[in-house]
């Protein structure tokens, strides 16, 4: 089996591949590259950890309104 360009593959098609293949080290660095070049990245501390969860919950919920 060949595996695809991972340098043409959208983030969320990289992620997707990833979770099928977990193993997969060349998807998983293609991966993280993608993500270490994204501008304004925020970086949060442990201490921090309640305002993360509060992010994340925002965000599920808005996807659960754009459905």
């Amino acid at each position: 089996m060949t595996k695809p360009n991972f340098l043409t593959m959208s983030k969320s098609e990289l992620k997707r591949y990833l979770l099928e293949h977990r193993n997969d080290t060349e998807a998983f660095h293609a991966l993280m590259d993608r993500i270490n070049a994204e501008p304004d990245q925020k970086f949060y501390t442990v201490d921090e950890a309640d305002v993360l969860q509060e992010l994340i919950e925002a965000k599920h919920h808005s996807k659960d309104e754009t459905v």
